[in-house]
């Protein structure tokens, strides 16, 4: 096992100051500094080149000062690698349009309290770029007014509107930033597409965010529609109208076969999900099946299966969790000792079915990069930037 695939051919990559990553990728959630149940060294183990943080959990606790105290997030929380910094707007704007006591939006940005004895919360454009630049993020993820399946054009559009309008701030702090730093390499500014399912608002959206400089692309909104369908066809067009040499982000994508999905559509994607590190926590573990060596990728789940290992019937197995896997967990543990840990709720469970999940996704991935898929999605050769 390494940390990268150095065998898959070359491709798209996301490019740092912390090293280039290459595409399609996926990210686990560190939203406050850290992988729940692994330490940055597992994360390396596993092959994992990048994560995810939250900018508004972050500057909230421990706060930008400590964190600039320590030299960045990087030297903070020992992570060599890419850190990718969201907003926090997606939480907070979730939250208020479905409680809408919690907080409000505002033309120059959202305030929000989490409980009425909390203190207040207030995100402005210019305030989340100022956050992640000190955090020292490699990339960063503008603000945006995120909005649901459920919400009606006319929100979709004032939400669009908004994004742009806040893009276009974002855009002038980050510059004002860049003026500022003393040293070392800017980060990547990430423009988030609103649009719902719109293809106008959409390629409005884009055409807005490529003309105030944005050098990456994220998909706004939830990416599955009301009936729990992942929404393809606006992917779809997020591949084909923006810049083809920008990595697009996947926000909030991350089931196996929805990256199986969209990496028919195109190869540039980087993708971040809680559901294989959550999964793993709650015992409900991934597994190839066992002829995958000899059959292609296809965007259903007939390439894996669910591995619940809390069923009585593991008890009894001392075989690993999955026959093919490579990672730690596999290599030494079987089933029956895994499923002890869980049933006596010892800490070492959440670990190493952390890391087997985590190295489910980094496999796949190299299957993808390697090809193995079984069809381009929607008439169209997957793109490779």
């Amino acid at each position: 096992m390494t940390s990268a695939d150095s065998t898959a051919p070359a491709g798209p990559s996301l490019d740092t100051a912390h090293g280039s990553v290459v595409l399609p990728t996926f990210l686990p959630d560190g939203t406050r500094a850290s992988v729940r149940a692994v330490d940055t060294q597992d994360l390396t183990t596993v092959g994992i080149q990048a994560v995810m943080v939250n900018a508004m959990h972050l500057a909230q606790r421990p706060g930008l000062q400590t964190i600039r105290r320590a030299g960045g997030l990087h030297r903070f929380m020992a992570w060599d690698g890419v850190i990718v910094s969201d907003s926090g707007g997606f939480q907070v704007l979730s939250l208020i349009r479905k409680q809408g006591k919690t907080g409000a939006i505002r033309s120059n940005g959202v305030t929000f309290q989490e409980s009425p004895t909390a203190k207040k919360i207030v995100l402005t454009p210019e305030k989340v770029i100022e956050w992640q630049f000190g955090l020292r993020s490699d990339v960063v993820v503008a603000l945006d007014d995120c909005t649901g399946p459920e919400d009606s054009p006319a929100e979709q559009l004032a939400s669009t509107e908004r994004t742009i309008r806040w893009f276009r701030q974002a855009r002038k702090a980050y510059d004002l930033q860049c003026r500022q730093r003393r040293s070392g390499e800017p980060p990547l500014l990430v423009g988030v597409v609103q649009g719902g399912t719109d293809p106008e608002l959409r390629q409005r959206c884009v055409d807005a965010l490529v003309e105030s400089g944005a050098q990456g692309f994220g998909f706004g909104g939830w990416p599955l529609s009301a009936e729990g369908e992942l929404e393809r066809e606006m992917f779809a067009l997020l591949s084909r109208i923006t810049p083809p040499d920008a990595p697009l982000f996947a926000l909030g994508v991350g089931r196996p076969e929805h990256l199986v999905s969209l990496c028919e559509l195109d190869m540039r994607w980087v993708f971040d999900c809680t559901i294989p590190t959550r999964d793993a926590r709650h015992g409900r573990l991934y597994s190839f099946v066992p002829e995958i060596a000899d059959r292609l990728l296809t965007p259903d789940r007939s390439f894996y299966q669910n591995v619940y290992i809390l069923d009585e019937e593991n008890s009894r197995k001392d075989e690993p969790i999955c026959a093919t896997c490579d990672c730690p967990t596999c290599r030494r543990y079987s089933r029956s000792y895994l499923h002890h840990l869980f049933r006596v709720k010892d800490g070492l469970a959440d670990r190493l079915a952390t890391l087997h999940n985590l190295r489910f996704y980094t496999r796949l991935l190299e299957m993808i990069r390697a090809g193995r898929m079984a069809r381009p999605g929607l008439g169209e050769p997957a793109r490779v930037g």
